[in-house]
This record gives C-alpha cells, sequence and structure tokens, in this order.
C-alpha cells in the first residue's frame, strides 16, 4: 500500500513538489494533467516517475494536485 503524501516529513513532500515544480518548468507545462499528457502519461505514473526522480518514497498524489 502507498504511503500517503500528506502524511510524509514535510522536507520529504517539499523535496518531491519541488522536483515535480522542476519539471513543469523544464517541460513549459501549467499543470501536472498537461505534464502527464505531454509524456505521453497518466497523472498517476507521472506522479511515481517524479517520487523515483527525487529519490523519495512513492506516495500517493496529494489531495490538492487532483
Amino acid at each position: 500500500m502507498l504511503m500517503r503524501f500528506e502524511e510524509l516529513p514535510g522536507n520529504v513532500r517539499a523535496l518531491i513538489l519541488a522536483k515535480l515544480a522542476t519539471e513543469m518548468k523544464s517541460a513549459n507545462a501549467d499543470t501536472i494533467y498537461h505534464l502527464a499528457k505531454m509524456q505521453r502519461s497518466d497523472v498517476h505514473d507521472l506522479w511515481r516517475t517524479i517520487c523515483r526522480k527525487a529519490a523519495q518514497p512513492i506516495c500517493t498524489i496529494p489531495i490538492g494536485a487532483l
């Protein structure tokens, strides 16, 4: 079972969100949905990729991102 994003320590959440922001900026994507579409992926697969790239535990997507 995946950990809930909201239950992760603050520094881990910040690292994951910073990685997402970096990926979005480099792809010139406005939203997580836009980034997923650009990468021909769905949002959940994209989120798992972001967690891995940030070298953090794979967790659920933040409630506010959906």
